[in-house]
């Protein structure tokens, strides 16, 4: 690397790297997500054709605030770990999802709790048409997260010289005799 794609900071040298602020935002975001699922540990997870309470839920819901918490902290910190918990998490959410979509009695489980006292409502309501509108949600954030993966192994370099970084050495200074 040249002198030049490098910035000097507090005696120190680092590298310009791109994509430092687009993982801090998403290290926030996935933070407030963690939060989200704390406050909705004990709500009914869908899971395998039914709306699955108690234990289970609460498991289904530990696994991602452990998983969103970690990413965030993962990718706040530029720890090489963070790099490759975003494709395990990746991962999980979209076997998560395939398996939400395969089993459309969930879905409308799901629903019928959301809607709780108003299920005169969901009478009236086409039902394929928005289990349709669901089903292309869903695809468009696994879509979503697959982007964000894709990004972030374009960006490897962000991790990596985070890691270096910390492996720098002072710059030294001149003296006043010149040495």
């Amino acid at each position: 690397m040249t002198r030049e794609n490098h910035v000097e900071r507090d005696g120190k040298v680092a590298s310009k790297v791109k994509g430092r602020l687009t993982f801090r935002i998403a290290a926030v975001l996935f933070i407030v997500s963690a939060v989200f699922e704390l406050i909705a540990v004990t709500s009914g997870a869908p899971l395998f054709g039914a709306m699955r309470d108690g234990l289970v839920a609460i498991v289904y819901h530990l696994i991602y605030i452990g998983l969103y918490l970690y990413l965030g902290i993962g990718l706040w910190q530029a720890k090489p770990w963070g790099y490759k918990l975003v494709f395990l998490t990746t991962f999980v959410y979209t076997l998560d999802k395939a398996q939400y979509l395969l089993y459309r009695e969930s879905m409308l489980a799901g629903l019928m709790g959301q809607l709780g006292g108003s299920r005169e409502l969901w009478e009236m309501v086409d039902k394929q048409m928005v289990l349709q509108a669901i089903t292309i949600v869903t695809l468009l954030i696994v879509a979503g997260w697959w982007g964000f993966a894709i990004y972030t192994y374009y960006r490897r370099d962000f991790f990596l010289s985070q890691q270096e970084n910390l492996n720098t050495q002072t710059v030294p200074e001149e003296n006043n005799d010149g040495t």
